[in-house]
């Protein structure tokens, strides 16, 4: 029988899809995210499940378009355990399974008959004191250690990393503070281009690059 692979999930939280350096996007540095698109494979039409945070990871969690798990499919609202998530599937079929940061989210589970977050059991006692504010304080890497400590010998593992940012409240100025320039900024043609939106596109790269 062939090794099961171990799986690490990281998912970003407010990010557009464009902005890595993979995809060409100026002022951004994402040279982790770009190693690993080198190594396998870059999406370019891949589009989310749902506008919305909790709906869209409901999709990622279940394998489902956000239309057909009822309750999980609005945001703030409530999961249903009777729809099966991939990380409870491998748990069940022998995987050491859990998470840290956000996981499925906002809204409550347990109304849905859940004991847990759907997204596993959470690793997310480990804090920092970032520099920059508005970057949770979740040491993202020290609980993915705590997580693979704690795994059972010979136990293949799935763990999703739920990444807090890019997500406002951004720090005012701290894209244009750590060095980057307004013409870096790619606006949007549904905004006005102006420099204050410049500054603030800026900012949401400075929280990219953190995660």
């Amino acid at each position: 029988m062939a090794k099961r692979p171990n799986i690490l999930f990281a998912i970003s939280d407010d990010q557009s899809y464009p902005h890595a350096s993979a995809y060409g996007c100026r002022g951004i540095r994402t040279p982790a995210f770009d190693r690993v698109a080198r190594g396998g494979v870059l999406f370019r039409t891949c589009i989310a499940g749902s506008p919305g945070c909790s709906p869209s990871r409901a999709s990622l969690l279940t394998g489902r378009y956000h239309w057909m798990i009822e309750h999980a499919g609005t945001h703030a609202s409530k999961f249903d355990a009777k729809y099966a998530t991939f990380p409870g599937l491998l748990e069940q079929a022998g995987y050491w399974v859990g998470y840290t940061g956000k996981g499925w989210g906002p809204g409550n589970y347990k109304d849905g008959g859940f004991k847990r977050n759907p997204a596993g059991p959470v690793f997310s006692s480990r804090k920092k004191n970032p520099r920059i504010k508005g970057i949770s304080s979740t040491d993202y890497a020290a609980n993915f250690d705590d997580f693979l400590r704690q795994r059972p010998e010979g136990k293949p593992f799935c763990f999703w990393l739920g990444s807090h940012e890019p997500h406002r409240v951004f720090e005012k100025g701290i894209g244009l503070n750590q060095g980057r320039k307004l013409e870096d900024a790619d606006v949007p043609a549904f905004l006005p281009d102006t420099p204050e939106i410049r500054s603030d596109i800026l900012d949401y790269y400075a929280e990219i690059e953190w995660f």
